[in-house]
């Protein structure tokens, strides 16, 4: 069965069931919990934010926990992109053990995006120094990182 809410979205009896008995824990300061709504179903849920959380902040987080399949799509993706990112961060950004330009790093930021929106399927940087920068799209969906160094050595008589 499910019940109507003051927005017009219909919510299941087990969450009815979840967010009453919520309602009964202690909160710890500063975290509270909000409504929100799943942008593909429309599925209400409580999520638990610090405090001044706005409303889209809520409905991205109960979106993220749907388990409508775009919703489920959706989050996958979100954590693809949250992963490729980290990973540049620790191979190329200022904790590396041999950083790089953070404007570079922050190209291969927006190439991530544009790839994970199917955009492009992936860029190579020449960096200099014989370092290469590489992000791409594997056939499984999952965005690879990769970092390679070149040590040429020439030599002319």
């Amino acid at each position: 069965m499910r019940k109507k809410t003051d927005g017009g979205h219909a919510i299941p009896e087990e969450d009815l069931r979840e967010m009453e008995q919520e309602e009964g824990r202690e909160m710890p300061e500063g975290v509270e919990s909000q409504t929100g709504y799943c942008r593909f179903c429309g599925q209400g849920g409580v999520v638990h934010t610090m405090m001044g959380w706005g409303q889209d902040e809520v409905n991205e987080a109960v979106t993220c926990r749907c388990q409508c399949e775009e919703a489920k799509k959706y989050a996958e993706s979100k954590e693809r992109v949250q992963k490729a990112k980290s990973r540049i961060e620790e191979l190329f950004s200022s904790t590396a053990e041999k950083p790089i330009d953070q404007s570079v790093v922050n190209i291969m930021f927006r190439a991530v995006d544009a790839i994970e929106e199917k955009a492009m399927k992936g860029i190579t940087i020449e960096v200099g120094q014989g370092i290469k920068a590489r992000v791409s799209k594997m056939a499984k969906e999952s965005i690879k990182v990769e970092r390679s160094e070149v040590q040429k050595k020439t030599y002319e008589e």
